[in-house]
């Protein structure tokens, strides 16, 4: 049987890290990780996913400014146009240590059907 599948942005290596050994690793999940929104939306779009993980804060920089077209928010303005019908809703985990901005993500993400929540990143 297959391992349930996890989408995980993020661009800082040591959270990459602390992810694949956390999830991949350890067997519970076959782990993607990307980078960009781009990216992200193109396997968020592609392809299935049982978690899809997304940090706000990208680009190397901290407390980013929610309406930046390459932050986190990014992809929950583009879910927001819509989900493909028929197509398995993932579950989201809104890992961002901005707690402003993660809430607001994951508090936009329920009020579209989504189960969504925010936590911080804890490095294990």
């Amino acid at each position: 049987m297959a391992k349930p599948k996890m989408l995980f942005l993020d661009d800082r290596s040591k959270r990459i890290h602390a992810a694949l050994k956390q999830y991949q690793y350890s067997g519970l999940y076959d782990v993607t990780i990307v980078a960009t929104v781009v990216e992200c939306l193109r396997f968020l779009s592609s392809e299935d996913w049982t978690f899809v993980s997304l940090d706000h804060d990208l680009g190397g920089e901290e407390f980013v400014d929610p309406s930046s077209k390459t932050c986190g928010m990014e992809i929950v303005r583009y879910l927001e146009l819509g989900w493909p019908s028929g197509k398995q809703k993932p579950n989201f985990i809104v890992h961002s240590s901005n707690a402003f901005a993660g809430e607001n993500m994951a508090n936009r993400l329920r009020k579209m059907g989504f189960y969504a929540h925010w936590e911080r990143f804890e490095y294990v």
